[in-house]
């Protein structure tokens, strides 16, 4: 076997043949990912496109253009957390929420069910995230403070949700219980993912709007033309926030 590679007239590369091509090869993943983070701020202005687009349809009908552009605004924080070098989870929770808004952007039971699932998949992938990197309770006095509010804040929310959710008491309990979780993690990060810190409480008074417009305000309700676009633009804004404040971290 050996005989007949060493005289099948295949040319074999020198080690300096093949030192010089792992070379090149390194050098075109250095300029693909150079390039990457060049167009980083385009993937931005796309992704904050496609939300302002959504967002004078937030209290539209179900349909494919609205559906196709919440989801696409969220996907493509993805896609800019993964080409800016952001970690894995982040890109993953991003994803799982995108598939949230999906479902969301649906009528009944049924898609509000699996929405809360993917949703609270992506929460709890933000609370492994957040705890790598060092999340906690109890940072300093004024964390815990907030920390303690948010607890207060969430037992409220459902308190008042209790009565009229029915059959989604438990989904939402359990709901409540992830997303104060990820929001009480997030307040003890280091200070230099302040931001992210920010993009918690605002996706946290997203979640709370919004179920109050699901189960206490009437559909004719006239609260609903403040409070649905509050919900988009402090959801979108909170995970954008979340997304920068993991890609450029501060001092």
């Amino acid at each position: 076997m050996m005989a007949t590679l060493k005289h099948s007239g295949v040319p074999r590369e020198s080690p300096a043949g093949r030192e010089a091509s792992r070379r090149g090869s390194r050098a075109a993943c250095t300029s693909i990912n150079n390039q990457s983070m060049t167009l980083t701020p385009i993937y931005w202005l796309v992704a904050a496109a496609l939300a302002l687009l959504y967002l004078p349809r937030v209290g539209d009908p179900p349909g494919r253009t609205r559906t196709m552009l919440k989801t696409l605004s969220v996907l493509a924080l993805a896609f800019v957390a993964l080409v800016g070098g952001g970690f894995i989870l982040l890109v993953i929770a991003l994803i799982l929420c995108a598939v949230g808004d999906g479902f969301l952007s649906r009528t009944g039971e049924g898609p509000l069910k699996a929405g809360m699932g993917a949703f609270a998949a992506g929460h709890l992938v933000y609370v492994a995230l957040f705890l790598n990197l060092g999340g906690g309770i109890g940072a300093d006095p004024l964390r815990m403070a907030l920390q303690v509010g948010v607890v207060l804040a969430a037992g409220g929310l459902a308190r008042w949700l209790w009565p009229s959710l029915g059959a989604m008491r438990m989904p939402v309990a359990g709901y409540v219980v992830v997303v104060a979780l990820m929001t009480l993690l997030a307040l003890g990060l280091p200070s230099s993912l302040w931001l992210v810190t920010v993009g918690a409480l605002m996706f946290l008074t997203s979640d709370a709007l919004l179920a109050g417009e699901m189960f206490k305000l009437p559909a004719d309700s006239p609260a609903r033309r403040w409070t649905t676009p509050a919900v988009w633009i402090l959801y979108w804004g909170g995970q954008a926030a979340i997304t920068a404040g993991f890609l450029y971290p501060t001092k």
